[in-house]
C-alpha cells in the first residue's frame, strides 16, 4: 500500500462486517443497505471475499463454494458477471468508488480504501493472541473480548452452504473451548456477573449444550435464586418437550445445590411468605407446573384428601391424529399443543392444576371432581380448543380416574377420622 493510499485509508470511516448472527455491514455509523434486487450469488461472493480478506481465495475454491456443481464454463462466466455486479452494488450502497476485488495468479483478493473489521475473524484472532499471553488475567480479558463478539451463529441465515457449515462448526468449537476455560477462571475468582452475561448468551444459542448449569452457578453466586430456579424449570421443560429426556446430571446437581443455598440464609416469616407466593402474572387461571411439580402436588392432594374427604380426579387429555392414535411430532402438533395449553389455563378452575406429560398429552388434577364433572370440563376444553378450527374437535380425547381407587383407600375415606 503506497503512502497516498495509506493516508486515504486512515481518513475514511471503518467498515464493520457482522457475520455472527445476521449478516450486515456498517460504514462508520451508517448501516449499508443493498438493493433488494441484489442477486443472492453476489451476496454470497461478498461474504466469501470479506471472510477471506487477509489471504484471498483461489478461483477453484470460489467456484466450488459459490456455484457448486454447475458446468465449469457456465460457472466461470457467472463468476465474472457476479463480481462485476458486486462491485457496482457496493458503490450503489454508499461505499466510495473503488475496485474492491482483484485477481492475482488465480487468487481473488478483497481490497478497499477503508479499514475493514470482520467480527468472525476478530474472534479467532483474539483467541489466538490470548493463547500467547503468559499472564492469566491478560489472557482471560482477551478471551472475554472475543466471546463478547459471538452474538449468534456464523452467518445464521446462510446455513445451506458447505463452507458456511464448516466455518460455523470450527467457530463453535473455538467458542465453546474458550468459554469453558473462561468459565472456570470466573468461577474461581467469583466474577459471577461476567459469567452470567457470557453463559446467558451461550444458553440461548446452544440450549442443549448444558451451559444452563454454569449459568445457574453464576446466578446462585449472585444470590439470584428465583432466576436460577426459573432457568432450571424452563430448561427442564425444554429438554422434555424437544428431546423427551429429563435434565442432565449437571443441571440436577445445580438444582440440588440451589435448594441448599435457598435454605441456608436465615429469614423472617414474612420473607418466606413473599418468596412462596405466586407473582401477579401467575395468578390467573389454573395452575400450570412442571411434571416434577405436578407429582409433588398430586401426592400432597392425595394425602390431604384423607382428611377433607374430597375426591380428586385425574384427567389425561391427548392430542390425536384424528383416528384415536397419539399425534406425531411436527409443526401441527406444536400449534395444537400451544392452543391446548392456552385453553386449559382459562377452562379449569383456579384450584385445579395441570402439567405437560408428553409432547401430545396434558395431565390434570381436578379438586373435588366427579365423573360428570370431568365430562363437563372436557366438553368446555374441547369446544374452546376447536373454536377457531372446527376440525380440531376430532383431534382430542380424554380419560379420567378418581385419584384414590383401591377398595382399601375408599374404605379409609369413608371410615372414622384417625387422630
Amino acid at each position: 500500500m503506497n503512502e497516498e493510499m495509506k493516508n486515504q485509508t486512515e481518513q475514511l470511516p471503518l467498515l464493520k462486517v457482522h457475520m455472527m448472527g445476521s449478516f450486515f455491514l456498517e460504514y462508520g455509523d451508517q448501516p449499508i443497505s443493498f438493493r433488494k434486487t441484489m442477486a443472492t450469488k453476489s451476496m454470497r461472493l461478498l461474504q466469501i471475499f470479506l471472510y477471506n480478506k487477509d489471504n484471498g481465495i483461489s478461483r477453484g475454491r470460489l467456484l466450488e463454494s459459490t456455484y457448486g456443481r454447475e458446468d465449469v464454463a457456465d460457472a466461470a462466466n457467472s463468476l465474472r458477471v457476479g463480481v462485476h455486479r458486486l462491485k457496482r452494488s457496493l458503490v450503489e450502497a454508499g461505499l466510495p468508488q473503488f475496485e474492491y476485488i482483484y485477481t492475482q495468479k488465480g487468487v481473488y483478493h478483497w481490497t478497499s480504501p477503508m479499514p475493514v473489521e470482520v467480527d468472525a475473524i476478530d474472534i479467532k484472532n483474539k483467541i489466538l493472541e490470548a493463547g500467547k499471553e503468559t499472564d492469566e488475567k491478560a489472557r482471560m480479558d482477551q478471551m472475554i473480548e472475543a466471546l463478547e463478539l459471538y452474538t449468534g451463529e456464523f452467518l445464521a441465515d446462510f446455513g445451506e452452504e458447505e463452507w458456511v457449515q464448516a466455518e460455523r462448526a470450527q467457530l463453535k468449537k473455538v467458542y465453546s473451548d474458550a468459554l469453558k476455560e473462561v468459565s472456570e477462571y470466573l468461577l474461581k475468582n467469583e466474577e459471577f456477573d461476567e459469567l452470567q452475561k457470557l453463559t446467558s448468551v451461550a444458553s440461548e444459542l446452544y440450549p442443549f449444550d448444558e451451559w444452563q448449569a454454569v449459568q445457574m452457578q453464576a446466578l446462585i453466586g449472585l444470590e439470584r435464586y428465583k432466576e436460577a430456579m426459573k432457568l432450571y424449570e424452563q430448561t427442564s421443560k425444554h429438554y422434555f418437550e424437544e428431546l423427551g429426556v429429563t435434565p442432565s446430571e449437571k443441571l440436577v446437581e445445580q438444582y440440588r445445590y440451589l435448594g441448599s443455598r435457598m435454605g441456608s440464609r436465615h429469614r423472617v416469616i414474612e420473607e418466606v411468605q413473599a418468596d412462596l407466593q405466586e407473582s401477579p402474572g401467575e395468578k390467573g387461571g389454573a395452575f400450570f407446573c412442571s411434571l416434577a411439580g405436578f407429582r409433588d402436588c398430586y401426592r400432597l392432594v392425595y394425602r390431604m384428601s384423607e382428611l377433607n374427604r374430597q375426591m380428586p380426579w385425574l384427567m389425561l387429555c391427548t392430542i390425536t391424529d384424528g383416528k384415536g392414535y397419539p399425534a406425531k411430532g411436527g409443526p401441527r402438533l406444536d400449534r395444537m399443543s400451544e392452543k391446548l395449553l392456552e385453553v386449559m389455563k382459562r377452562s379449569l378452575r383456579h384450584s385445579d392444576f395441570f402439567a405437560k406429560y408428553s409432547p401430545s398429552q396434558y395431565v390434570i388434577l381436578l379438586q373435588g371432581g366427579s365423573q360428570r364433572g370431568c365430562e363437563l370440563v372436557y366438553k368446555r376444553i374441547s369446544e374452546r380448543f376447536s373454536e377457531e378450527k372446527k376440525g380440531w374437535a376430532k383431534n382430542l380425547k380424554y380419560s379420567a380416574l378418581p385419584a384414590i381407587q383401591t377398595e382399601k383407600e375408599l374404605e379409609f375415606l369413608e371410615g372414622d377420622d384417625v387422630l
